[in-house]
């Protein structure tokens, strides 16, 4: 076995520093657009220092029942969500298969799935600066 790029104690830490901003993410009460843009830059971030973790030799130790993974109220179904309908259904499919990596043992599927949620929140985020609110629409 080839030696690690990085070492295991060193991705540990970035791990632990990035668990630490993911969890911010989740918990921030920003308007909407600016909370998916730093949920979309938490998972980015999570996903790289995944894919170092991997690449140093890591494990993953599988959380069981993560597959039930329920963000932030505001993040979920039914909680009057503003943006496209089609993009908030990838999100919800992203947020299903991260918590079925996260039951999972491997740190690449997990990568992937972090980086997938990344992508769609940044997209609503985009969607969510570009939307006018509903008392914009029929002032003046």
């Amino acid at each position: 076995m080839s030696e690690p790029l990085v070492s295991r104690q060193a991705a540990i830490e970035h791990l632990r520093r990035s668990d630490q901003r993911w969890a911010a993410a989740v918990q921030a009460f920003n308007p909407y657009a600016a909370r998916l843009r730093n949920l979309a830059e938490a998972a980015e971030d999570h996903s790289r220092v995944l894919t170092l973790a991997d690449l140093a030799n890591v494990e993953w130790n599988p959380r069981p029942g993560a597959s039930k993974l329920r963000l932030a109220y505001g993040l979920e179904e039914g909680s009057g969500r503003p943006g496209p309908r089609p993009l908030w259904s990838q999100f919800d499919k992203a947020v299903k298969q991260l918590g079925l990596a996260l039951e999972g043992d491997s740190m690449a599927a997990l990568a992937r799935a972090f980086g997938q949620l990344s992508s769609v929140a940044a997209q609503l985020a985009d969607a969510s600066e570009t939307e006018v609110p509903e008392e914009q629409r029929h002032a003046g």
